[in-house]
Parts: structure tokens; C-alpha cells; sequence
């Protein structure tokens, strides 16, 4: 079927998602809360993120073969189920709105400031929505070929320690407190969205339930060290009262770097950084499409009607003067919809006759 994918494009798929614009303020966001034991609230917003994958495994095991979009309706029944359906297909569009809006004033802060933002809006929308039009398999294959750029970037950080770091910034560990240190984890957790995808994708990889738990596992461990490295090159490459005063700290320290062959390697980061932040809007295009119709002429037809959408939410939330308001709304409306309704959904389950059959019927 030219609609699967296998368990190492699936990686891809879920890391690719995660991986965003999230990242390069977020140093700054939970050091003003955990400071120097910012890098713990990550690994603590990881350890939470695991422990909701166990519970998407353990539902996609009682529906094998079946997406979200299946297993509210079979839980549920048809009414409750298609109305619970067509709020996730909302949400993912909001979400995707949102991350366009803030890739957009992140470009035009850093690069290209005389541009008008509707153009970057439809630049980035339009590229996004070219790939999401395509089949899962196509968009994995683009998502592992593009994958090299996270080495690339990494690399690219090294260049930090040739500035002066100070190690001491981060000690002692654990002097903020267990609260202030689950208060960091939970922004970071936000900045972490995307994982939800599986509950759309498991259904099309080639492989066992098993083996698809380790890869999401996998995976989630390696975003959650991904994010905790570039929190601590920046705990200690600025004082605390530095960073909690530069918006995007990421690219902060690599501002001052200048070499020969190279100059503004914040630039250069920022650059191949436009690519994973619009397979973010790809994978949301994507599960917002799944979410509604299986059909592949429906999903085309939805995912250009999604666009569209995510553009004019773009537009519109780029006109406001202060987005906060509604960031929050959507982040905490969202996460209801990611940990306390999967598990509802698992719990219910358990009521069903004979569900472990449900994907063979």
C-alpha cells in the first residue's frame, strides 16, 4: 500500500512534529520559574510525555488497525464520537494557525522585517500545504530526508562553547524546588506538542504494537534530550538575569559568532530552522485531514479547505496586538484534548464486549 510507512519513517513523523519554534524561547520561559534546574523540567515534561504514550499504546492495542477518529466513534457511538472528531479537527487547525503566526513574526524579527507578514504567512502555508496534499508515505520520506539538519544544527551549537560558559549557573541542583521545577516542565511540555500524531499514524505503519511503542518511546526520548542539551548550552552560556530578559535565547547565543568563512551564525541556525518548523504545520495539515474522512479525494479536499483556514487564523491573529490570551485558551483547551480524553477513552473502553477484535471486523 503506498499509504504506509515503516516504524523508522513513523520516528521521523513524530520527531519531525514535536520539534519547533517551541525551542528557541524556551530557555528563557522556564528559567524565569525552575533558573538553574530549567534542564530537570525538561527531562520531568519527557517523563510525563512517556507516561501518556503508555496509555495511547495500551488504547491503540484494544483498536487495532484503527485511528482516533475510529476509536471515539466505536467508544462514544456515532453522534458523540463525529462531534468529538470535528473538535480535534478544530484544534489542530488552531494550533497550526498559531505556529504559523509566531513562525512568522520569528522571520520577520530575525531576517526579513520589511516583508509583509501576510506573504511569509502564505510562503509557509503554501509549502506546507503542497507536502500535506501528498500521502503519508511521501511526507515521511521528506521528513527522514530533511532529518540530517538536526545533526546539522547540533553541530552548528558546538560553536557555543567557544564562548565562555559558566557550569556554575546550574548549581546546586535542585536549589529552585521540586514546585517551581514541575511548573518549568509544564511550559515545557507545551512547547513539546505534537506526539498526539501516533493516534492518527499508528494505524498505516508496518510493524507490531510492540515494536511501535519502542519507536514512540524512542522518540520522546529523543526530543526530550534534544530540547534539555539546547536548554543547557543556554543556562550556561547567559547569566540568569540575561536570559530572562532575550526572547529567543537560541539564537541569542549564536549571534555573537563570527568566523572567516561564516558570519551571523544565528542566521545560518535560523535558516535550515524554517524547515522543521513548517513539517510541524505539514503534520498538523495532515492529522487535521485524518481526522474527519479516511477517503484519500475527502482528505485532499478537506486539507485544501484546512489550509485556507489556517491562513485566514493566521492573518488574524497576526492583527492583534497581544496573542497571550488566546495561547493560553488553546494550549490548556488542547491539552485536555491530548491527556484527559485519550485516557477516558482507554478507560471506557474497558466496557466494550469484544473490542480486542474491533480492528478485524
Amino acid at each position: 500500500m503506498n499509504n504506509t510507512i515503516n516504524k523508522s519513517q513513523l520516528f521521523f513523523l513524530i520527531i519531525k512534529t514535536q520539534i519547533g519554534i517551541g525551542l528557541l524561547s524556551l530557555p528563557s520561559k522556564i528559567q524565569s520559574s525552575a533558573k538553574g534546574d530549567a534542564w530537570i523540567s525538561v527531562l520531568v515534561a519527557g517523563a510525563a510525555i512517556q507516561l501518556l504514550l503508555i496509555v495511547y499504546w495500551q488504547l491503540l492495542k484494544k483498536f487495532p488497525n484503527q485511528t482516533l477518529r475510529e476509536i471515539t466513534v466505536r467508544v462514544f457511538g456515532a453522534y458523540m464520537g463525529k462531534t468529538l472528531n470535528l473538535i480535534y479537527y478544530v484544534f489542530f487547525i488552531l494550533i497550526a494557525g498559531y505556529a504559523s503566526t509566531l513562525y512568522v513574526q520569528l522571520i520577520q524579527t530575525w531576517m526579513l522585517s520589511m516583508t509583509p507578514g501576510w506573504v511569509l504567512l502564505l510562503l509557509i502555508i503554501g509549502t506546507g500545504l503542497y507536502l500535506a496534499l501528498e500521502n503519508l508515505r511521501v511526507i515521511a520520506r521528506f521528513f527522514v530526508l530533511t532529518s540530517v539538519l538536526f545533526g546539522l544544527l547540533i553541530l552548528i551549537s558546538f560553536l557555543n562553547f567557544n564562548n565562555e560558559v559558566q557550569v556554575s549557573n546550574i548549581l546546586p541542583i535542585g536549589e529552585s524546588g521540586f514546585a517551581q521545577i514541575l511548573k518549568g516542565s509544564e511550559k515545557t511540555f507545551f512547547s513539546m506538542l505534537g506526539f498526539e500524531v501516533i493516534l492518527y499514524f499508528f494505524a498505516q505503519v508496518q510493524s507490531n504494537h510492540k515494536d511501535l511503542f519502542r519507536v514512540a518511546s524512542f522518540a520522546n526520548c529523543f526530543v526530550t534530550l534534544f530540547y534539555t542539551y539546547f536548554v543547557f548550552i543556554c543556562l550556561i552560556g547567559f547569566s540568569p538575569k540575561a536570559l530572562e530578559q532575550v526572547n529567543e535565547p537560541v539564537l541569542y547565543i549564536l549571534k555573537g559568532l563570527s568566523y572567516t568563512l561564516f558570519d551571523r551564525m544565528d542566521l545560518i541556525f535560523l535558516s535550515i530552522w524554517i524547515i522543521p518548523m513548517t513539517a510541524t504545520i505539514v503534520s498538523y495539515l495532515c492529522v487535521a485531514g485524518k481526522s474527519l474522512t479516511a477517503n484519500q479525494s475527502s482528505y485532499r479536499r478537506l486539507v485544501w479547505i484546512s489550509g485556507l483556514l489556517v491562513y485566514l487564523i493566521g492573518w488574524y491573529l497576526s492583527t492583534l496586538e497581544n496573542i497571550e490570551l488566546f495561547s493560553n485558551w488553546l494550549l490548556y483547551g488542547y491539552l485536555i484534548m491530548i491527556a484527559p480524553l485519550p485516557v477516558l477513552l482507554w478507560l471506557v473502553s474497558f466496557l466494550l464486549k469484544n473490542n480486542e477484535k474491533v480492528g478485524s471486523t
